[in-house]
């Protein structure tokens, strides 16, 4: 199933979830301006743990990854998808890509019980 998923949407290399997340925080916090300190600052966390997030030693809590969307001016789901980097400001479009990949997972899932039965 997942080497079906892997040629459809053609991906070479596989990300890990954290991986994934660590290289959207760490493109978006640039895109912005804001060094790691500063974002540090913003969300009550120290300069080293936002260095451990975006190297993928450490993983935030989800209250954390709440308060990194809010000081990054994006919804927390952004920082999980491949191209969550990509994402301009405009919701109506991020809404739209996420309906869309809701859909592929529950379409993966149905796959996979059916397969399974």
């Amino acid at each position: 199933m997942f080497e079906q998923l892997k040629k459809e949407y053609n991906v070479e290399r596989t990300y890990t979830l954290q991986d994934i997340f660590a290289r959207n925080l760490k493109e978006r916090r640039r895109k912005l301006g804001l060094t790691q300190a500063k974002l540090a600052g913003k969300i009550g966390v120290s300069t080293s743990f936002i260095t451990e997030i975006e190297t993928s030693r450490k993983a935030p809590s989800f209250s954390t990854i709440e308060k990194i969307g809010r000081a990054l001016e994006v919804p927390c789901w952004t920082f999980f998808c491949e191209d969550g980097d990509k994402f301009t400001g405009d919701v109506t479009v991020m809404d739209q890509f996420a309906y869309r990949l809701k859909q592929d997972i529950a379409k993966v899932i149905d796959q996979s019980l059916s397969e399974s039965r």
